[in-house]
């Protein structure tokens, strides 16, 4: 092996000598490092680093270098080598290790423990997998309690078991640490593993087929519990989410199209979390660039959850460019810089703060065209939720500035094999529409108690979405600044509006959905 000098003052950890290549393959950072790593640095248990110039704009290199830090060891000044230099260094080691078994070392078995054990992220990725199999599932679940662990799954919107057995509850905190160490190696942990914190990260490299990334957000929870929420990024087929695919139908999507071709403005997805609103708004901009093919855009997002692959299109990841832990400012600051980056349009993930709000607002006034989400209930709430937030009455007045508002469900879909029950039959309360649906139609469908083998427990597979599309006019927003909700909303329906609620009525009537189903997911 080729003898890294020793720096004085420094010592490698316990059981390793100062010339020990880390980043061989059989190093104690190998497992995490690729060939493009292997081609830039050379980092020594001593702490020295070899690395050929610009390495440092690598985002690999720079997570093992962190790894490297965190297990501690006394990282120097990187020397500055040609890649000659460096591919001398890992032959060495390698004729040096040719014959040798890798050893775990005590060292070793620290880093697998806690920044990534091999077998815990082999097992992490199993688990991706058979979630990503079972269709529908959007997120995955770990709950860690002090006598147990447990996984779940949401399917179609439902937590349900994914795993059978229960885990013990050290295995679930070892487990959470190395998803989180992934995350830090292949991807952007926001803050490193903080015991009983909350936390947010994202995985977007070494994911199974179909997965573009997975975001991370970890709950602290009551009697020193833990549970994290992973959710699932599909990767779009060919790299764009089109809104077809999404369920839109051709009614919905000329409607959108109106409205996003209009050169500036705000155009704002609502709806609860889980509802779909980021993968619409991608949707949105992959339409967008239909119409207007040389059109730039920038978006700025918290993380990036869909990778989109277009040359015109420019993804800033918040949590990975913040320098502290204030990821709110940092967020504002992108959006900030964005307006100073040329775009003809810009995409921000959310406008979650009167900050936010007061930025994408400017950008619509000087000749932006900005497409975001917000939360809210529905279409009609977005305009006092803006108020809410600071904007004031004289700018949401103007219809230039709000383009148009949109508000979104995602509901499950009957089985060709539900059955028909009467006013009788039905258990529990029955809202007054629904009562009318069964004095006009005398019975209404309902899930099979019996369900076929095609469906899952009595409903289709994947959620249909149910959604309203509002272009709001003056008078429109002159009664909804005035909180005359009622009546903008009978205005906007003589215009031709369809609210959800009125939708998923429908979906009844005609036995496509159920009633229960529509109670649980939109507020009538």
């Amino acid at each position: 092996m080729v003898p890294a000098t020793q720096v004085a003052g420094s010592a490698p950890p316990p059981n390793e000598k100062a010339d020990d290549l880390l980043t061989a393959v059989n190093g104690v950072l190998g497992d995490v490092c690729s060939d493009q790593v292997r081609d830039r640095i050379a980092i020594f248990a001593s702490g020295q680093c070899m690395m050929v110039a610009n390495a440092d704009n690598h985002p690999e290199v720079m997570s093992v270098l962190g790894l490297a830090k965190r297990l501690g060891y006394p990282m120097r000044r990187p020397q500055i080598v040609d890649h000659g230099t460096l591919k001398g260094v890992y032959h060495a080691s390698g004729s040096a290790a040719a014959n040798m078994v890798p050893l775990r070392t005590s060292e070793t078995k620290r880093a697998e423990s806690t920044d990534g054990h091999q077998q815990l992220k082999a097992d992490a990725y199993q688990l991706l997998q058979r979630a990503v199999a079972m269709r529908g599932v959007s997120d995955v679940i770990v709950k860690c309690e002090s006598e147990y662990a447990r996984v779940y799954a949401l399917v179609d919107g439902f937590q349900l078991p994914l795993i059978k057995n229960d885990w013990s509850p050290q295995y679930g905190q070892r487990f959470l640490r190395a998803i989180y160490a992934w995350a830090g190696v292949e991807g952007v942990a926001e803050r490193g593993w903080k015991q009983g914190a909350h936390q947010v990260g994202q995985i977007s490299k070494g994911l199974p087929a179909g997965l573009d990334s997975v975001r991370l957000q970890m709950l602290a929870s009551a009697f020193d519990g833990k549970e994290l929420i992973m959710r699932l990024m599909p990767r779009p087929a060919n790299g764009r989410v089109l809104l077809p695919a999404l369920g839109f139908d051709e009614a919905q999507i000329a409607q959108f199209s109106g409205i996003i071709a209009m050169s500036d403005g705000v155009v704002i997805v609502t709806g609860p979390t889980g509802t779909g609103k980021t993968t619409t708004l991608h949707g949105l901009l992959s339409h967008s660039l239909d119409l207007f093919e040389g059109d730039r855009w920038i978006t700025v997002e918290d993380p990036v959850e869909i990778r989109l692959r277009h040359p015109n299109v420019t993804q800033v990841d918040v949590v990975k460019n913040a320098d502290n832990e204030d990821t709110d400012q940092a967020y504002n600051d992108a959006l900030i810089a964005t307006l100073r980056s040329a775009p003809r349009r810009l995409l921000f993930g959310e406008i979650r703060s009167n900050a936010s709000a007061q930025i994408a607002m400017r950008a619509a006034l000087t000749g932006h065209a900005v497409l975001t989400t917000l939360h809210t209930e529905g279409a009609l709430g977005a305009v006092a939720r803006l108020l809410d937030m600071g904007i004031s009455p004289a700018l949401l007045q103007d219809q230039n500035v709000i383009r148009g508002i949109s508000s979104q469900r995602l509901l499950r879909k009957l089985c060709s094999c539900a059955i028909d029950i009467t006013r009788d039959q039905w258990a529990g309360f029955c809202p007054s529409w629904l009562d009318s649906i069964f004095v006009e139609r005398g019975k209404v469908r309902v899930p099979n108690p019996h369900p076929c083998g095609h469906c899952r427990a009595g409903y289709e597979i994947g959620r249909k979405v149910i959604t309203e599309i509002m272009q709001p006019d003056e008078e429109m927003l002159s009664l909804l600044i005035g909180g005359f909700r009622q009546k903008a909303k009978t205005h906007w329906k003589s215009l031709g509006g369809r609210p959800m609620g009125e939708q998923a009525i429908v979906g009844v009537f005609d036995g496509r959905f159920d009633p229960k189903e529509v109670m649980r997911c939109i507020n009538l």
